[in-house]
């Protein structure tokens, strides 16, 4: 409880005079009393400033009016006075007087004072009473004050939160924060209309420090609780500042987004100093051809860029970051070769065409020359004039197929019409990363006809035929071995050839 007044004081009048305080007859009838003294506050904060208002009343037996020549407050000692006030002012007969007093107690803690009131009647008798005031002075709980604070590097704009919370049971209006101490604080004061009960409110504040070692934030916090007292509250807390250390590394390298190639751009910071602002070059002969933004880099972290490389030729290419890092502009560079990649590329390898009357048999392979695995790859015959995919064969599904790996596969197109058959188009359909690719590859088989193949059967047809009734003289078996023998040591070579390719194939 902040004021306690003894209960037999209470309605007590005292009425002295000159030389005595239970009162001495004297020519003048002087009945004066100190009513009561009230405090504005009734738990003031240690310096905060409250008032003491004294009522004095001049009695109706009084005979006439006083003056209050003095009034002030002292500690029970007497040895400290904290406020006075001289020649308030008359008081008649059966009236009475108020009296404030501003004051403020530095230290916390229960005080008990005294007020003193020296008031002179119409005789110029002086006439001195006394009031026992108690005051509770504590540190206010209404509002608390804390900080949330990172790691501070001197030169460098850092983010500091400082909270208010409400305690009080009502609500706490017009609070004003100020944030200031040894560091440059940006827009540093901060006001809200009111916090509620129990509710916390955060201002976060940009603040730079310019010196190292042990530094000093302190917010100050102006409120005016429910009761209408309006209340100011600091607090200062001690941080370590370190010095700025940057330590930058760029790195970079060739690699596809997108199936298109591209730079990736990585920027490291080892060092204690935010990396910020970082704008990327890519730099060919002393020519920009690839721009790029990065976000920040925080200390002992990473961030990675790419940088189209559609206008990048190959060869030497020199990767810039220019940043900012603790308020200084700097730039690290990278040197490297730059060679265009594409993540989606399905080549035909090896295809040998076999005619067969009007039927033509494509088998070969089919590589990964892209940096990305191709799956779902399907090959079939494309429609076009002249050749069709056979019903049979006319489609290969080969599946998936790693970078810089191959998969084999066989087709067959039917060729139709008497022309030449110089080309098979190919469909090559495949995805990589999630999209889907697709090309047409023509294939060379030769030139050749379907009808002059077909023509080629016939005729051997007849002769065979011919043969079994031949010219006189001639045997039609001797007939049938000579002419049989040159082609069967053609297919004898044939089949030779075919292995010994067979074989190299298998061991390539």
């Amino acid at each position: 409880m902040s004021r306690r007044v003894s209960a037999f004081l209470v309605g007590l009048l005292v009425v002295t005079s000159v030389g005595s305080a239970a009162g001495i007859a004297s020519a003048a009838q002087t009945d004066i009393a100190i009513q009561s003294a009230n405090t504005s506050v009734d738990q003031p904060a240690p310096g905060e400033s409250f008032t003491v208002t004294t009522t004095i009343a001049n009695l109706e037996s009084s005979s006439g009016p006083v003056d209050i020549t003095d009034v002030y407050v002292r500690d029970s000692s007497g040895s400290k006075e904290y406020a006075r006030v001289e020649d308030v002012g008359s008081v008649s007969s059966g009236g009475t007087i108020s009296v404030p007093l501003t004051m403020n107690i530095a230290d916390a803690g229960e005080k008990r004072l005294t007020v003193h009131v020296v008031a002179q009647d119409s005789d110029g008798t002086y006439h001195r009473l006394n009031y026992p005031l108690y005051v509770d002075v504590d540190e206010p709980d209404e509002a608390a004050i804390s900080f949330s604070t990172p790691d501070l590097v001197a030169g460098q704009e850092s983010s500091v939160n400082v909270s208010v919370s409400n305690g009080d049971d009502g609500a706490l209006s017009n609070v004003k924060l100020e944030l200031g101490g040894d560091a440059a604080v940006e827009n540093a004061e901060r006001v809200s209309a009111s916090i509620q009960s129990g509710e916390q409110v955060t201002n976060t504040y940009q603040v730079t420090f310019d010196e190292t070692g042990e530094q000093t934030l302190g917010a100050t916090l102006t409120y005016k609780t429910d009761e209408g007292v309006t209340r100011t509250i600091s607090r200062n807390v001690t941080v370590d500042v370190d010095e700025s250390n940057v330590d930058a590394e760029l790195t970079a390298r060739t690699t596809t987004a997108n199936g298109s190639s591209v730079i990736e751009a990585s920027l490291t910071e080892y060092g204690n100093v935010e990396l910020r602002d970082v704008q990327l070059s890519a730099v060919v002969d002393g020519e920009t051809v690839a721009r790029g933004i990065m976000a920040d880099v925080p200390a002992e972290e990473t961030r990675t860029v790419a940088l189209d490389g559609t206008d990048v030729p190959s060869g030497t290419v020199t990767v810039v970051a220019r940043y900012t890092a603790a308020g200084e502009q700097h730039t690290t560079e990278r040197t490297f070769e730059y060679n265009p990649q594409e993540s989606s590329n399905i080549t035909l390898t090896g295809v040998e065409a076999t005619v067969q009357g009007s039927t033509v048999t494509l088998s070969g392979e089919a590589a990964n020359l892209g940096s990305a695995d191709a799956d779902s790859v399907f090959i079939s015959v494309a429609e076009s004039d002249g050749v069709s995919p056979s019903s049979s064969n006319g489609e290969y599904f080969v599946g998936t197929i790693e970078t810089s790996e191959f998969s084999t596969f066989e087709l067959t197109a039917t060729a139709s019409g008497n022309g030449s058959v110089e080309r098979v188009p190919v469909l090559i359909s495949y995805s990589v990363d999630g999209e889907r690719f697709e090309q047409v590859v023509d294939v060379d088989v030769g030139g050749t006809s379907a009808a002059a193949a077909s023509a080629s059967a016939d005729g051997g047809d007849a002769q065979a035929a011919a043969g079994a009734g031949g010219p006189p003289g001639q045997s039609s078996d001797s007939g049938g071995i000579l002419s049989a023998l040159p082609m069967a040591l053609g297919v004898v070579g044939i089949g030779a050839v075919g292995f010994g390719v067979y074989r190299w194939r298998q061991q390539s």
